[in-house]
């Protein structure tokens, strides 16, 4: 749990308070995040998937907003934490539904966390202007502040991850005798091989047609043949 909810804290940071670099978007947390526990798949495959439906979501100023980044690490760790179908070798398809599923919806109750964040860090910015006011320092309130958005990103994430968990765990029966997870997908598993890799082309494809212009398209096409080739 520990590990999702660094990723957690770091991707909120990027994206309130330093950096904002591309660490923060998903198409990058997540992949990175799927090589560091060996699930490269899940990564790429969640990383297309809300990097596009989170393209066009600005942070700026005071209105509230869909976290979309940590839900698609949300997403990702839960999905990730599960093993690859024993049928196919793929991630389990129940497995990637319900890890988007829970993506979404965490990334829409982070509308609410920001608010949070900013009420914290006017009674933070308040204190520092009085310290310095008074000739105090001023860097135990900036640690503070640095302090509130590691620990909204964290707890954040780390509530979302262990929801998912959970709902994993009901959905596979381990809480009760009669749960219905792992013959369902054992038995769907067969028909449903090959899903993830056409959901994750046709992402990348939906992806390409909003951030690649058309003088660009020629370079775009090479570099997807080349992946086609290498990549089977």
């Amino acid at each position: 749990m520990w590990f999702p909810a660094l990723a957690g804290a770091v991707v909120y940071l990027d994206t309130s308070v330093i950096g904002q670099t591309l660490l923060g978007q998903p198409i990058v947390a997540c992949v990175l995040y799927g090589l560091l526990v060996d699930r490269p798949e899940v990564g790429l495959f969640f990383g297309v998937l809300f990097e596009l439906i989170w393209l066009a979501n600005l942070q700026i100023g005071a209105a509230k907003f869909c976290e979309g980044s940590l839900g698609a690490i949300i997403a990702t760790a839960v999905a990730a934490s599960v093993a690859p179908s024993e049928v196919t070798g793929e991630p389990a398809w129940i497995v990637l539904l319900i890890a988007m599923s829970l993506g979404l919806v965490f990334a829409h109750l982070g509308r609410e966390l920001a608010p949070i964040v900013r009420r914290t860090m006017n009674g933070v910015a308040e204190r520092y202007v009085s310290d310095s006011a008074l000739g105090k320092s001023g860097a135990a309130w900036v640690l503070t502040a640095l302090g509130v958005h590691v620990l909204a990103g964290a707890a954040f994430t780390a509530l979302g991850v262990g929801t998912g968990h959970v709902l994993l765990r009901l959905y596979f029966g381990e809480f009760y005798a009669l749960g219905p997870g792992a013959n369902v997908v054992q038995a769907t598993d067969v028909l449903c091989a090959g899903m993830w890799p056409s959901m994750l082309g046709v992402g990348a494809a939906a992806a390409l047609l909003q951030l690649v212009s058309r003088k660009d398209w020629p370079w775009a096409i090479v570099g997807g043949a080349v992946l086609g080739v290498l990549l089977p």
